[in-house]
């Protein structure tokens, strides 16, 4: 009796393990095939507004290249005034936490952390700026969406009237046959 016991707790356990370990690999799986939205050549409009009130219209063109369950998004964004700056999002899924974490970079000073998880096909990141950035700013949210034509970026400062905003939309050709 004692032994049937220890055998059907000994198989539950395993039991447990193995759903544990195959919703993993889904999980896994399923945000690989979210990830290669990003991957391809994306070229789009949008807007950054400073928190002193002045805003800017932009061009921008990324190149997105996706490895499994990283996905780095590097391109450069200007505006009619010919100011130009460069920017690289690194982004990498944790199956283990289900959670995404990374950094922004741009060339003109700002560097900040990422992380946040995945909701359907947003990604809600927190924009937390570093020791490292030249002018830093209140933490912030940055979403970035997939969408039929490509991506969607969205910047929002946490403080009204501190930081800022950035609202990007993006379209896509994915790269390959």
């Amino acid at each position: 009796m004692k032994h049937d016991l220890m055998l059907e707790a000994f198989t539950a356990v395993l039991a447990t393990a193995a759903v544990s370990s195959a919703s993993a690999q889904l999980a896994t799986i399923d945000e690989a095939s979210f990830l290669q939205a990003f991957e391809g050549r994306f070229t789009g409009t949008g807007k950054l507004e400073n928190a002193g009130g002045s805003s800017h219209q932009l061009s921008c063109e990324f190149d997105g290249d996706q490895q499994g369950s990283r996905v780095t998004l590097s391109g450069r964004c200007s505006t009619a005034l010919v100011l130009s700056t460069t920017v690289k999002i690194d982004l990498r899924y944790d199956p283990r936490t289900q959670r995404y974490d990374g950094e922004f970079r741009e060339s003109k000073g700002t560097v900040a952390n990422l992380a946040g998880t995945r909701r359907g096909d947003n990604l809600a990141l927190s924009f937390r700026e570093t020791a490292e950035s030249v002018r830093p700013n209140p933490p912030a949210m940055l979403t970035i969406s997939r969408h039929a034509e490509g991506l969607a970026l969205v910047l929002r400062a946490s403080q009204p009237g501190q930081g800022q905003n950035l609202d990007l939309r993006l379209s896509g050709k994915r790269r390959g046959p």
